[in-house]
């Protein structure tokens, strides 16, 4: 996907992450949204999600006819939302499952790790046989620190930021916002071989002002202005549902972001951030 070098492994004392996402959808299994359903999958997955909370979320679509005013209809989702003590989720709906976790993400091990979890309890409990789409988005929102409104400036590189980073932003003159999103598609080759349909990245970054929504499985506001980073890969394509197949493209899918985020790090952003190389 991207002409980068392999990344070292390192850790950092200050990451910008606030959320990240594993996700996989599948044809709709009819009974995961009842008590019945999805108890198989709830018994193989109580170590490590003890909490388990029904979800509805209200559907609302609009009406409109001749003759008469707009009306509303509304339709009810139901999912599950799983929880540990540790600020984990998972949220299981008939159609997909998502694992989350915001800034307690530690390392990709323990990510995969119950990531795979995860499949092994839907092909196990869940009868799932066909996965339709798999994913993985990290999203990174650097906040800038009062008093300092430039700083952002020189954390990521220039071929990143872009104009709106650079002196031909006259002084006094006021950032409000800037975003970016590129739509990238790779075939699968070497070790992203995997279903033969191309795999699809979308990149949004750039400047947000302070309160800004940052879409999630849980919706993330900055209290500050800030610099977004938002990295998603995924591969959406028929596959077999095979949990140790579908944990090697999470892990291929993951390295392909992290390559990203560690070309994207300038090295006022390496001090900033507290990058550490790991032997």
């Amino acid at each position: 996907m991207f002409g980068l070098d392999p990344c070292p492994r390192y850790r950092l004392s200050r990451p910008p992450l606030v959320q990240a996402f594993g996700q996989v959808r599948f044809p709709v299994r009819a009974k995961l949204p009842s008590l019945e359903g999805v108890a198989p999958v709830q018994e193989r997955l109580d170590d490590v999600f003890p909490y388990m909370n029904r979800q509805e979320i209200q559907q609302v679509a609009l009406l409109v006819g001749p003759g008469r005013p707009a009306a509303a209809e509304g339709q009810t989702s139901q999912s599950w939302r799983f929880n540990d003590d540790a600020a984990w989720s998972l949220v299981l709906s008939a159609d997909s499952a998502t694992l989350a976790v915001g800034p307690q993400y530690g390392e990709f091990g323990e990510f995969s790790d119950r990531f795979r979890r995860v499949l092994v309890a839907l092909d196990e409990g869940g009868g799932v046989t066909r996965a339709y789409r798999l994913g993985v988005r990290y999203v990174n929102i650097a906040e800038v620190p009062p008093g300092e409104p430039d700083a952002w400036r020189s954390w990521f590189r220039p071929e990143l930021t872009g104009w709106s980073a650079t002196q031909a932003v006259a002084e006094g003159t006021r950032l409000i916002t800037s975003i970016t999103q590129t739509q990238l598609a790779s075939p699968p080759v070497g070790e992203l071989s995997g279903p033969p349909v191309d795999i699809q990245a979308i990149v949004r970054h750039g400047f947000i002002p302070a309160r800004t929504t940052v879409p999630g499985v849980v919706p993330t506001q900055p209290q500050n202005p800030a610099y977004l980073l938002d990295i998603d890969l995924f591969v959406e394509a028929p596959q077999p549902f095979e949990p140790d197949e579908l944990s090697r493209q999470l892990t291929m899918l993951h390295d392909q972001i992290d390559r990203f985020f560690y070309w994207s790090i300038a090295p006022d952003g390496t001090d900033y951030f507290g990058v550490e190389v790991l032997s």
